[in-house]
C-alpha cells in the first residue's frame, strides 16, 4: 500500500495587513475576537484528536504582531505550526515533506471545529479506498453542527459542500484542497461521502461575513428539528464553559 502524509491547513490573517485588506474591522479588533475563537474553538478540537498523526499548518501574514505570535506559539498543540506566507512561493508545498506519496490535505477554519474522531476517519477512509482510485479524490463529510455563540443553540447541519473538505493527490503534482474554493469543486471529482456523525463545527459570532443561521443557500440546510445539547461539543474537545462571550 502507497505511503500518506496528512496535512490539516488553516489560512489564519493572510492580507489583513495589507493596503486591500478583506475586512474593514481595526486589524487588532479582529486579531483579539479571532485569537480567543481560535484559542477556545479550532485549537481544543485539534488537540483532542484521536488520531495525531497530521500536522496543522497555521499559515499567518507576515506583519502579524509579534505578541500574536508568541502567544500562539505558547498555546500550540504538538501537530500544529505556524508558517508564513511568501509572495514569491507557493502557499503550503514549501512545508511539505519531500517525496513521492498521497498527499491528503484537509481544510479547516480558524474558527470551526472537528469532531475529535475526524482525522481518525479520514484516515480509515484513505486506508480502506480503492486501490484502483483516480487521483485527485475527495473525502466529504456531509453533516456537522452549527452553534450560535450568542445564544450558544446549536443545531445538526447538512451541508454537501462545506468548507472543510479533504482532497487526495499525489504529492508531486499537488495544488491542496485550497486549490478550488469548496463551493466550486468540479462535480467530476470523485467523492466519497461519510455520514455516520456530525464531524464539524461551524461557529455563528459577530465577525461572520459569509455565515450566518439563516441563509438564501438551498444546499445548506439547518434541521432545526434536530437541536444539538452544548454538553456535545466536549465530543470536539471544547469546554463549554469556555466559550467566549461576544
Amino acid at each position: 500500500m502507497a505511503e500518506f502524509r496528512h496535512y490539516i491547513l488553516t489560512r489564519f490573517n493572510t492580507g489583513l495587513y495589507g493596503p486591500n485588506p478583506w475586512t474593514k474591522t481595526d486589524p487588532r479588533v479582529w486579531m483579539d475576537h479571532r485569537m480567543k475563537l481560535f484559542t477556545t474553538i479550532t485549537l481544543p478540537s485539534m488537540a483532542a484528536q484521536s488520531c495525531q498523526n497530521f500536522t496543522w499548518l497555521v499559515l499567518m501574514d507576515r506583519q502579524t504582531p509579534e505578541p500574536y505570535i508568541k502567544e500562539l506559539e505558547r498555546v500550540a498543540c504538538p501537530a500544529m505550526k505556524l508558517i508564513f506566507r511568501d509572495p514569491d512561493q507557493p502557499r503550503w508545498q514549501r512545508s511539505f515533506e519531500p517525496g513521492r506519496y498521497d498527499l491528503i490535505t484537509t481544510r479547516i477554519d480558524n474558527d470551526d471545529a472537528f469532531h475529535r474522531d475526524t482525522v481518525k476517519d479520514i484516515q480509515h477512509a484513505w486506508r480502506t479506498r480503492d486501490e484502483g482510485q483516480a487521483k485527485p479524490w475527495l473525502i466529504v463529510f456531509p453533516f456537522g453542527l452549527i452553534l450560535n455563540l450568542v445564544d450558544r443553540r446549536m443545531w445538526v447541519m447538512e451541508y454537501w459542500f462545506n468548507n472543510c473538505p479533504t482532497l487526495v493527490e499525489d504529492s508531486e503534482n499537488c495544488g491542496t484542497v485550497y486549490r478550488w474554493q469548496h463551493s466550486e469543486i468540479p462535480g467530476n471529482v470523485p467523492r466519497l461521502c461519510i455520514k455516520s456523525k456530525p464531524y464539524w463545527l461551524q461557529v455563528v459570532h459577530s465577525q461572520n461575513v459569509l455565515n450566518a443561521v439563516e441563509t438564501n443557500n438551498p444546499l445548506r440546510i439547518v434541521h432545526k428539528e434536530l437541536p444539538a445539547a452544548i454538553e456535545h461539543l466536549e465530543q470536539f474537545g471544547i469546554d463549554p464553559a469556555a466559550l467566549p462571550e461576544f
